[in-house]
């Protein structure tokens, strides 16, 4: 199995401060696929340039586990209006 670093940048209007909320937000991009380990909430820092009209964000930094596929994630992504923005990250 793959070890993989998820990043995400979910918007300012959510609230993030439950670890139940961000753990069912993780899930839901993941999918079945895996299962994460760890969901960090870095907090809310203000974006270098408006994504969506937002000029902040709340960052969500995850360990996963498992097969992922890129192309899933993206989908689930695009429906998802509180997720702004994610990056997916192969850990050796």
């Amino acid at each position: 199995m793959t070890t993989y670093e998820l990043m995400v940048l979910v918007a300012p209007s959510v609230d993030m401060t439950a670890e139940k909320t961000q753990a069912d937000l993780i899930k839901k991009l993941v999918g079945d696929g895996a299962t994460f380990k760890e969901v960090t909430s870095l907090g809310k820092k203000q974006l270098a340039y408006a994504i969506r009209k937002q000029t902040e964000a709340t960052y969500l930094l995850a360990t996963v586990e498992g097969t992922l596929k890129t192309g899933d994630i993206e989908k689930r992504t695009k429906l998802m209006e509180e997720v702004l923005r994610f990056m997916l990250i192969a850990k050796e």
